[in-house]
C-alpha cells in the first residue's frame, strides 16, 4: 500500500522539478549549482523507485496473504462444515451495493455445511425511497393507498417480518409446501427484491418452506440502503416475542479518518446496541476473515429454529468471543 513518504518523496521531486526549470529559466546558474540540484533530483528519483518497489513488495504480500486466506477458508470448509447444516433450509439475506464476492463466500461455506441453501434476496436501493415512483410502487407492492414514506417503511417492516418469522417458525403439523410468498413476488416485479438462485436450480423464482428457515443477513458499509432502514426494523418485528434463528455479518468495519461508523452504522453495531437484539440476534463482525466464516457456520448451526443459541462473535466491539463455544461450554 503506498503510504505517506511515498507522496512525500513524490511532492518534492516534482517541486524541486519545477523550481530547477524556473530558476534555469530566469537566472544564470554556474556548473556547480546545476550539478548540485540534478544531484539532489537524482536522489530523490532514487528514493521514489525504492518506495516504489517496496510499495510493489508489500501489495504482492498482501495479495498472496488474500489468496492463502481464501483457500484456508475454503480448505477448511471441505473438512470442518461437512454435515454441520444438513438439509437445513437457510436463506441469505444481503442489499445491493455489498461485495458479492463476501456473500458468495457465504453461499460457499453454508453448501458445504450441506445446508439446503434456498438462494440470496437481493434487496435493492428502490427501499430508500428516495423518489416519488419508488414510493408509489411499494405502495402498491404492500397493498397499501399511502404516499406517507414513514407508513411504507413501517408496514414493509411488518410484512416482511411476517414473511421470515413465519417460514422460521417451527410448526410440525404445517406440512405445506414450500411457496413464493406473494408480498416477495410483487416486491421482485415491482424491483425492490432481486433473486439469486443457486447453482444448478431451475427458474426464476425462489420458494420458502412453511416452517424450519434459518436466516443470514449480510451487511457492510457499501451498502446501498442503511442497515437501519430495512433490516433492522425487520429484526426488531420479528424478535418481538424471543430469540430467531437469524445470524447477522458483515466484514470488519474500516475505521479510517474518511470513516465515522457512528454516522455510517452497521447491522451488527445496530444489533449490539439494542438491549433486547443483543441477546435475540447473533452477530459476526469479521465476516471477511477466516475465523469469520467459521463463526458465521457455526453461529447459524445454533441458530435451531424454536430455540436458538444467540451469541455475538468476532473482533469489535460487544464481541464475546471470536467463535460460538463448544454445546455446554459457557
Amino acid at each position: 500500500m503506498i503510504n505517506f513518504r511515498f507522496h512525500i518523496v513524490s511532492l518534492t521531486a516534482v517541486l524541486l522539478a519545477l523550481g530547477i526549470g524556473l530558476v534555469l529559466g530566469t537566472t544564470f546558474l554556474d556548473d556547480a549549482t546545476i550539478n548540485g540540484l540534478e544531484r539532489q533530483l537524482d536522489g530523490l528519483e532514487n528514493d521514489l523507485d525504492r518506495a516504489q518497489a517496496r510499495n510493489d513488495e508489500q501489495q504482492s504480500q498482501l495479495e498472496a496473504y488474500r489468496e492463502e486466506a481464501t483457500q484456508l477458508g475454503e480448505q477448511l470448509g471441505e473438512r470442518l462444515y461437512a454435515g454441520q447444516l444438513t438439509g437445513d433450509p437457510v436463506l441469505v439475506v444481503s442489499t445491493r451495493g455489498i461485495d458479492g464476492e463476501l456473500v458468495d463466500g457465504v453461499v460457499s461455506s453454508l453448501v458445504q455445511a450441506d445446508a439446503d441453501v434456498l438462494g440470496v434476496w437481493w434487496l435493492t436501493d428502490r427501499m430508500l425511497l428516495d423518489d416519488e415512483g419508488d414510493v408509489a410502487d411499494l405502495a402498491g407492492a404492500l397493498e397499501l393507498s399511502t404516499d406517507d414514506v414513514d407508513r411504507l417503511s413501517r408496514n414493509l417492516a411488518v410484512q416482511l417480518a411476517d414473511v421470515l418469522f413465519g417460514a422460521s417458525d417451527v410448526d410440525p403439523a404445517d406440512t405445506a409446501a414450500p411457496a413464493e410468498p406473494p408480498l416477495l413476488a410483487r416486491l421482485r416485479e415491482a424491483g425492490f427484491v432481486e433473486y439469486q438462485l443457486p447453482d444448478g436450480v431451475d427458474g426464476d423464482v425462489m420458494r420458502l418452506p412453511a416452517s424450519g428457515m434459518r436466516i443470514v443477513l449480510v451487511d457492510g458499509q457499501d451498502s446501498s440502503v442503511p442497515a437501519g432502514q430495512v433490516i433492522v426494523p425487520v429484526l426488531g418485528e420479528m424478535t418481538v416475542d424471543g430469540p430467531m434463528p437469524v445470524v447477522a455479518t458483515q466484514p470488519t468495519v474500516d475505521t479510517g479518518d474518511d470513516v465515522d461508523p457512528a454516522t455510517q452504522p452497521t447491522l451488527v453495531a445496530a444489533v449490539r446496541g439494542d438491549d433486547l437484539l443483543t441477546q435475540r440476534v447473533s452477530g459476526v463482525d469479521d465476516l471477511d476473515r477466516v475465523s469469520g466464516r467459521i463463526a458465521t457456520i457455526l453461529a447459524t448451526v445454533d441458530a435451531e429454529p424454536g430455540g436458538p443459541t444467540v451469541g455475538q462473535y468476532g473482533s469489535g466491539d460487544g464481541a464475546d468471543r471470536r467463535l460460538p463455544p463448544a454445546a455446554g461450554v459457557g
